[in-house]
């Protein structure tokens, strides 16, 4: 038996949903759009730790490995991880170079992210239900 706090995942799940839904209507606003940017790559690592620490998988050393491991033990496809990635890559500019963001230049790779964010949602809730962890997301 595997420890995983469901509700707070179930919680998070949820956000990242929500953030995937609200992001067409606000990438327009640079604020907005940084704001759902990160949070969208935060909450997936955060997602990510929690199944790898709830299952006891393999350590990751930073925020990619986070997302290479749930590739590796079946939880995301392969197309989810190296888009997914694509996107933790540039968590250093929001964390760090706020202040020099080229936010034009990553609208785009958003764009094609934000529905393989949607997937990889569709792809933990199917990992938890077959590893017979019961979980509802978007039950409130």
């Amino acid at each position: 038996m595997y420890f995983v706090n469901k509700q707070q995942l179930q919680e998070k799940l949820n956000y990242l949903q929500q953030l995937t839904d609200d992001y067409d209507e606000n990438k327009t606003n640079r604020y907005a759009f940084e704001r759902i940017a990160q949070m969208l790559i935060e909450s997936s690592v955060d997602i990510g730790n929690m199944i790898i620490d709830g299952f006891i998988l393999r350590d990751p050393g930073n925020y990619q490995d986070v997302i290479d491991i749930l590739e590796l033990e079946g939880v995301i496809s392969k197309e989810t991880q190296q888009t997914v990635n694509e996107t933790v890559r540039e968590r250093k500019q929001f964390v760090h170079q706020y202040d020099e963001l080229d936010t034009e230049a990553l609208i785009p790779l958003f764009d094609k992210a934000v529905p393989v964010y949607q997937d990889f949602v569709q792809e933990v809730l199917n990992f938890l239900k077959n590893e017979n962890v019961p979980i509802t997301a978007f039950g409130k």
